[in-house]
């Protein structure tokens, strides 16, 4: 009786359709979201990107320091800022001695780094090393939340000298990426980028070599999918049930249709609560738009058959024009809902 019953088959498909989307991501993610949704890089091998080393004729005459570092801890990513917490070793090689790199700046640091200096003295004067610990700030990329990716970056200048006396060379054999590493909530790749260049400061007509170290974090795809949209899907696919109702029941279907606009509303605010107010509309903010956009079709369906059954009621025939829009609709609009989500998403990210 299941299947002969349409109303019980189309609870039925909406039910399937509904669980479905939550298994879908599984497999539409890559391996790397797949299992490494702690940050955890585990037995994965660290690739090391670099610049390709300056010409010796660039490095000639000046004071030439590789430098390197050794990530031992990410966290406490803050969105609304873009202030995080780095734990890392600083290591600095004197290719030119004697050389003196220990007046350094982390350029992106919120506030004074703790350094703790672990250089023994047999190597002073060649060799320097310190473990660091500093909040520092990089600008978030927001377009694509929740599925954001950012490159968390940490950048060191000399205080006084400038890029005609002093240059760093960002050394591969210095650095890394610790096993242990934990970034709490995301997905840590496992490389690093790694360059240094001279960055000029125009008013005071003076340049400095900038070494720039960086690392990349994603949110998992399932997980995002969960905490962030699924919610919204089973909102609206709730409120898609009114094509199930008959036209005579358009006064009920005006009522779920009027539900799921503010549910919709409601849980929009509370999804963008984490982030900024971003002068661009993210990824969230344009599903949530189209939500609106069927529920309010939805809606508006719902009110013309009102109007209509209501016209009959004042001895107008309207019934079979009624009849006529409940049987196209009921197909075309939740499956172009289906379709849009399906074009919004391979638009904005791809399923690769």
């Amino acid at each position: 009786m299941l299947f002969t019953n349409p109303k019980k088959r189309w609870v039925l498909i909406a039910i399937v359709f509904v669980l479905a989307l939550g298994i879908v991501p599984l497999y539409l993610s890559s391996p790397t979201t797949r299992f490494s949704t702690d940050g955890n890089l585990g037995s994965k091998a660290i690739v090391v990107n670099f610049q390709p080393r300056p010409s010796a004729e660039t490095l000639k005459d000046r004071e030439v320091v590789g430098i390197g570092v050794y990530f031992l801890s990410l966290g406490n990513l803050d969105t609304t800022t873009g202030e995080y917490t780095v734990d890392f070793f600083l290591n600095f090689i004197c290719e030119t001695q004697p050389c003196d790199p220990t007046h350094f700046d982390i350029m992106n640091a919120v506030s004074k780094a703790e350094l703790d200096d672990q250089t023994s003295e047999a190597v002073r004067g060649r060799e320097y090393y310190y473990r660091v610990r500093a909040n520092l700030q990089t600008n978030l990329d927001l377009r694509n939340f929740p599925f954001d990716d950012h490159v968390l970056v940490i950048e060191f200048e000399d205080q006084n000298k400038t890029d005609n006396k002093f240059i760093y060379v960002v050394d591969e054999k210095l650095s890394g990426i610790d096993q242990e590493v934990y970034v709490s909530g995301w997905t840590l790749e496992p490389y690093i980028e790694a360059s240094a260049q001279s960055h000029e400061y125009v008013v005071y007509k003076e340049a400095y070599s900038r070494a720039r170290f960086a690392v990349r974090i994603t949110h998992p795809w399932f997980s995002s999918f969960m905490k962030g949209l699924f919610a919204a899907i089973v909102i609206v696919g709730v409120g898609m049930l009114s094509f199930l109702m008959n036209p005579a029941e358009a006064q009920d279907r005006i009522s779920l249709t009027s539900g799921t606009l503010a549910s919709a509303i409601f849980y929009h605010m509370t999804l963008t609560s984490s982030i900024p107010p971003v002068g661009y509309l993210t990824y969230a903010d344009r599903f949530m738009i189209l939500q609106y956009i069927f529920i309010t079709v939805s809606l508006a369906i719902s009110v013309t058959l009102f109007m209509l059954l209501s016209a009959e009621k004042r001895g107008s025939n309207y019934h079979k024009m009624a009849a006529q829009i409940h049987i196209a609709t009921r197909w075309i609009v939740p499956l172009l809902w289906v379709i849009a989500m399906i074009g919004l998403h391979y638009s904005t990210i791809g399923f690769g």
